[in-house]
């Protein structure tokens, strides 16, 4: 009977574990700002409504320089608010096991914004000074249409 119980012990442990560890990397690879629609193109026109929450995603690697931002000029505040930016590490086997000499599996940087309460239209830029440590810089540009 005593080893019945220590693998159903061994088993609801591991199950624990699982489940613990599933929470962990959710959280890891999902941010703390709540991302609203979504737009992961490198550029162009969105289209949102009146008061939408939305972001644009850009992947990059953090550590090889790609540090993305919010250019100027900023966008339009009758059109668009900003509600604030994250980074996000992706979550991947070279990140789990630590490879040396690697630059992880990067992640994603969130801009997250409110469109305004009316109808109207304005460009925001992103803007990556050192565009993957090689000392280009990289611009993306959007039109957002707020309708």
């Amino acid at each position: 009977m005593t080893r019945r119980r220590i693998l159903i012990a061994a088993i609801a442990l591991l199950a624990v574990a699982g489940a613990v560890g599933a929470v962990v990397i959710h959280r890891m690879t999902t941010g703390k700002l709540d991302h609203g629609t979504v737009f992961t193109a490198s550029s162009g026109d969105l289209a949102v409504k009146p008061g939408e929450l939305f972001s644009v995603e850009v992947s990059a690697h953090r550590v090889t320089g790609q540090i993305w931002t919010v250019a100027d000029p900023a966008p339009d505040p009758a059109a668009v608010q900003t509600v604030g930016d994250e980074y996000v590490k992706n979550f991947g086997l070279k990140d789990l096991v630590g490879a040396t000499g690697s630059a992880g599996s990067g992640g994603r940087y969130y801009f997250v914004f409110r469109a305004g309460p009316n109808p109207g239209r304005t460009t925001l830029t992103l803007h990556d000074p050192h565009h993957a440590g090689g000392g280009d810089q990289d611009e993306r540009h959007y039109t957002v249409d707020v309708r």
